[in-house]
């Protein structure tokens, strides 16, 4: 192998022409495995004294990358889940580089070899359609931001959106016109367009209008929802918006104990399909997942809340009142009374 071709140079070539020009991955998932390999390094630097421009091929080993998720989970205590996803990230490059390094592609198998550590998934977070109601309406529509806020949020929930399919929707993403649709660009920037219908039309419908009247809307503006200086949203700035409405709806009297992030939208308005009764092929669909298996998990929520319901409404129709065999010491007389 060229010299030249280092890990260094293979890092370098996973990330600006691998990842971006020929997996077409999406800005979000390459920031989370930039993150993983910025810890990787440090890993090496730390533990192992390693500095990062000593590091070769040779280092890219199955026992390195098991300590080095043992570190992650033992030193700096991530979750079994955060664990997983950086072990994904080291799958993915090895892949990557497995058929350009073939002197190492014993080592590589093993590697690929390393499973996910098995954890108890916690119960998925959602709101009933009363709770999304109650944040959705604390809004203030007799103000600007009061009324971009309402339909963000709407649109939030009504798509199913990620945070960063909600962030960079574009104008040109929202067809109006029967039938009503939304374009998301998604995980891998997939696409699907999903269908929006009654209320959420109307205020779009009104929103676009007086984003197009108002004297600060700039004609070059791309971006549907954009913060006070007209600028993008960031993740952090949808999640200051929804823990403030779900403060207001809290003081109106609504009971939210959950934590509240972008993400439980898109978990409602699964949960709430289901409940509908649409199939889980379609919600797969809907939501823009590559399997049924992922969309799954809401058919197990569903059943434990028929379970619940069930358990409400049960009625007991026989006794529990049985002779004890104790007071008679014949048990076959025991048993015929029974």
């Amino acid at each position: 192998m060229n010299d030249t071709k280092n890990f260094q140079y293979y890092i370098s070539k996973y990330f600006t022409t691998y990842l971006h020009a020929e997996r077409n991955m999406s800005t979000h998932t390459i920031a989370s495995y930039a993150d993983t390999f910025k810890l990787f390094l440090k890993y090496f630097e730390n533990v192992l004294q390693k500095r990062t421009d000593k590091i070769t091929l040779d280092d890219i080993t199955r026992e390195n990358i098991i300590n080095f998720l043992d570190w992650l989970e033992n030193e700096r205590h991530v979750n079994i889940s955060s664990r997983n996803v950086r072990l994904s990230a080291v799958h993915s490059f090895v892949r990557y580089i497995q058929p350009e390094d073939p002197e190492h592609v014993f080592e590589y198998k093993k590697i690929l070899n390393i499973k996910n550590k098995k954890y108890k998934t916690a119960d998925i977070p959602y709101l009933s359609v009363k709770q999304i109601k109650a944040i959705i309406n604390a809004a203030d529509t007799t103000t600007q931001q009061g009324f971009r806020d309402k339909v963000l949020l709407t649109v939030l929930y009504d798509t199913a959106a990620r945070a960063d399919e909600l962030i960079h929707l574009t104008l040109n993403d929202v067809r109006l016109d029967k039938p009503a649709t939304i374009t998301l660009t998604g995980k891998g920037n997939k696409v699907r367009i999903v269908p929006i219908m009654g209320n959420t039309v109307e205020l779009l419908q009104k929103y676009i209008s007086l984003l197009n009247n108002s004297s600060k809307y700039q004609p070059y503006q791309r971006y549907l929802f954009t913060n006070r200086s007209h600028n993008i949203l960031t993740r952090a700035g949808i999640g200051y918006i929804i823990e403030k409405y779900v403060r207001m709806a809290n003081e109106d009297g609504t009971i939210i104990n959950l934590k509240v992030h972008p993400h439980t939208f898109r978990h409602s308005k699964a949960v709430h399909l289901l409940e509908s009764g649409i199939e889980l092929i379609y919600i797969r669909d809907f939501l823009g997942h590559s399997s049924v298996k992922t969309t799954e998990i809401y058919a197990k929520v569903c059943t434990k809340n028929k379970r619940e319901a069930l358990e409400k409404a049960y009625e007991n129709i026989t006794d529990t009142c049985y002779p004890d065999w104790n007071d008679d010491k014949n048990l076959m007389n025991w048993l015929n009374e029974l």
